[in-house]
């Protein structure tokens, strides 16, 4: 089919095969291993993992000897959270100097304050998130401000991960988010399958949102997996385990009206396929390679 975007390229994430927050997931997958696999099923680019070199140096050369690109990482933000809120902005940007000298051109940022899945003063999974007062929202935003202002500085861009089980997760908080942030330091990462998950309305989002998304996440979602998570309120990490998602291509979301959205607003830049899964690790090169014919099929790249 004739290609829906001019410069678009299609990446990977690592979680595919390596849980970073449940070290139990696919921690029998090597480095080598992911990349390895990443660009035998088509991929150009792959996001940061724990199990990746810790020298920009030695990354780089190994990445490029298999034709991949390191496109982004994640970085924790405590910024609603005053008393936290200076040591995570100083590992903020340690993280964001790390990735722009390993060629990143975006870092991914998402606020861990009250949040059911990383807050470190307190494991929320079982209580569920713990929403921001305006005093905190207002220290959310002003410290996303900055921190931009210093991707900018540096070279990098600033995307934030609407995620799950966080202050974030809406579409009326992400609406809250761009009125209170600046449009020049503060992009959107659109996550699919988190999106899904929270019930919000996709093609809505992505519609008012597009000039401010500048990076994609590609996540479907197991129907049945997910009514039985609702029914029984399971948290988001077992969630995962029960197999609640899986790649484009597999699962109930249809990317078609997604992709049109995103052509008709210019879109430009990487979207990656994440999709944690539980499953037995060989099948993991099975499902990357179908997500990756699936978008090529519906999009052209």
């Amino acid at each position: 089919m004739e290609k829906m975007f001019s410069n678009v390229k299609i990446g990977a994430h690592p979680i595919c095969w390596c849980n970073d927050d449940m070290l139990d997931l696919g921690d029998e997958y090597s480095f080598e291993d992911i990349v390895n696999q990443a660009a035998e099923a088509g991929y150009v680019g792959i996001e940061l993992g724990r199990k990746f070199p810790k020298d920009p140096e030695i990354m780089t050369q190994e990445l490029e000897k298999r034709g991949l690109k390191l496109t982004s990482g994640w970085c924790d933000t405590m910024f609603a959270c005053a008393e936290l809120r200076d040591k995570y902005f100083d590992m903020f940007k340690e993280k964001a100097r790390f990735l722009k000298a390993c060629g990143c051109g975006v870092v991914v940022a998402a606020e861990g304050t009250g949040s059911s899945c990383w807050d470190p003063r307190e494991y929320r999974a079982k209580k569920g998130v713990q929403k921001l007062n305006n005093e905190e929202w207002s220290l959310f935003t002003s410290g996303l401000n900055e921190a931009g202002e210093f991707c900018n500085n540096i070279g990098l861009k600033l995307v934030y991960h609407v995620h799950t089980g966080t202050c974030c997760e809406t579409y009326e908080e992400t609406k809250r988010l761009c009125e209170n942030t600046d449009s020049n330091k503060v992009n959107l990462l659109a996550d699919t399958g988190h999106l899904h998950f929270c019930g919000v309305d996709m093609e809505r989002f992505f519609r008012d949102f597009a000039e401010r998304i500048k990076y994609v996440h590609l996540k479907n979602i197991r129907e049945l997996v997910l009514d039985v998570v609702r029914e029984y309120q399971i948290d988001f990490n077992s969630a995962v385990k029960c197999g609640v998602f899986t790649v484009p291509g597999d699962g109930g979301i249809d990317y078609r009206p997604i992709m049109k959205i995103l052509s008709e607003n210019g879109y430009e830049g990487w979207m990656m396929v994440e999709a944690e899964q539980y499953l037995p690790s060989p099948k993991t090169i099975e499902f990357m390679k179908k997500a990756r014919s699936y978008i090529n099929e519906i999009t052209g790249v």
